[in-house]
């Protein structure tokens, strides 16, 4: 907007928060003319001063508030919830669904583990289900458990509604193996409908975008979803099937001698590194920016120093606390780094957490369930409110083999399970 056109619509005296205010319906219009709004989608800009509109507060309910994730108590992200009440800090919404395979109430068991019963879908894109399908395949639960793999797009991720144009991760059209939908769905979004008719209409009703996340489990019997908890699901692969002809009992990735240390593991990597990632590159300020950069060094600096003393993060074989710390490791260098802004180490600097991320991706199996062009293709085309162009990156060095099978620092032989 030019300063003439500016002074003949408003009073010289407006202070600039009452300016803002009665700029906004003109910023609809002139919006595709403003110097800044390609990078700045509430900006405007006065002769040589810009000004942002401060209706993006609004959008952090999209991505939570603490009172909506106080409510579900018993929730991983309640567990850890953001404690930073700063402006534009994150708090991850809370996920909806928690019911257990194999667990009693009232003496009777709603989802008793049966083969054949149950479907896994998650997004080789996602960290989150990512480590549902590594449990998944170290349990070799191939035979037991189905698995959808979406694509790596999220379409439409917009912070202020309306929201009717987002469906939640697509399912591959024409897709093959274990990328063909068997019930013909095309987003995710309809099996959150189809297990909770109103899904998105109580979302919406609070002005919140939808949360179709993944990981889901799905019973396919009762036609609902059991759990779109990552934290919980893994804990059923690793056992709720162990008596099933297939499972391979010998691997336990959550034995009782370990939970508690596992416990104090992941009270750090979950806010610090896991969340702590997001915190960072969602940021809707630079305050917010900042705290959630330190805290999330503070936590990476510690697992470091935690790994210099031993292989894995609970001693010499894996837990389920390491398969949830090297789903977010796996997309370090290649997409956090720059695109999350945790830039002050590449994770190949970092000797013994890139020693870690080399000797679990040697196990057999890990190295199946990494899609690093997916990964990649996901944030930087999906995420415009990081990356308004949507364009990715090449040539990138954590995408070639020696970055992954560089044996240097490495024990002689990878872990068998």
């Amino acid at each position: 907007l030019g300063r003439r056109t500016l002074l003949s619509i408003l009073p010289l005296t407006l202070s600039s928060s009452t300016l803002v205010s009665s700029l906004r319906p003109i910023l609809a219009v002139a919006r595709p003319y403003c110097p800044f709004s390609y990078l700045y989608p509430d900006s405007f800009r006065v002769g040589k001063r810009s000004f942002l509109t401060m209706s993006s507060s609004k959008s952090l309910k999209a991505w939570g508030n603490p009172s909506d994730v106080a409510k579900q108590p018993g929730t991983e992200q309640a567990k850890y919830q953001n404690t930073d009440k700063t402006a534009g800090a994150v708090h991850r919404p809370a996920t909806s669904f928690h019911d257990w395979i194999g667990k009693e109430v009232d003496g009777s068991v709603k989802y008793p583990a049966e083969a054949g019963r149950y479907r896994l879908i998650v997004s080789e894109a996602c960290p989150w289900a990512h480590r549902c399908h590594i449990v998944w395949k170290l349990k070799g639960l191939e035979g037991i458990v189905s698995l959808s793999l979406t694509g790596w797009k999220l379409e439409n991720i917009k912070s202020e509604p309306p929201f009717d144009d987002y469906h939640g991760w697509d399912f591959v059209q024409d897709g093959e193996g274990y990328y063909k939908e068997p019930s013909g769905r095309t987003h995710i979004e309809s099996i959150y409908e189809t297990a909770s008719p109103g899904y998105r209409a109580d979302w919406e009703s609070r002005g919140m975008r939808p949360y179709f996340s993944v990981p889901v489990l799905f019973d396919e019997l009762t036609n609902t979803i059991v759990s779109t908890e990552s934290a919980e699901i893994i804990v059923m692969l690793n056992s709720a099937f162990d008596g099933l002809p297939g499972a391979r009992t010998s691997v336990n990735l959550n034995s009782p001698e370990k939970r508690e240390r596992q416990e104090a593991v992941n009270a750090i990597i979950y806010p610090g590194i896991n969340d702590g990632v997001y915190r960072c590159g969602f940021a809707r300020s630079q305050e917010a920016y900042e705290n959630a950069y330190h805290a999330h060094w503070k936590a990476m600096d510690e697992v470091e120093d935690m790994l210099s003393k031993s292989r894995f993060l609970t001693g010499d074989t894996i837990t389920l606390a390491d398969v949830r710390l090297w789903t977010t490791l796996a997309r370090y260098d290649t997409v956090y780094y720059a695109h999350f802004k945790t830039n002050r180490s590449h994770l190949c600097d970092m000797p013994n957490l890139y020693r870690f991320l080399r000797d679990f991706y040697r196990i057999e199996g890990v190295s199946e369930t990494l899609n690093l062009e997916w990964i990649k293709k996901h944030y930087y085309w999906s995420q415009r409110m990081v990356n308004p162009t949507g364009i990715w990156p090449l040539g990138m060095p954590s995408e070639e083999k020696e970055y992954w099978e560089n044996i240097e620092g490495l024990v002689e032989e990878p872990l068998k399970l």
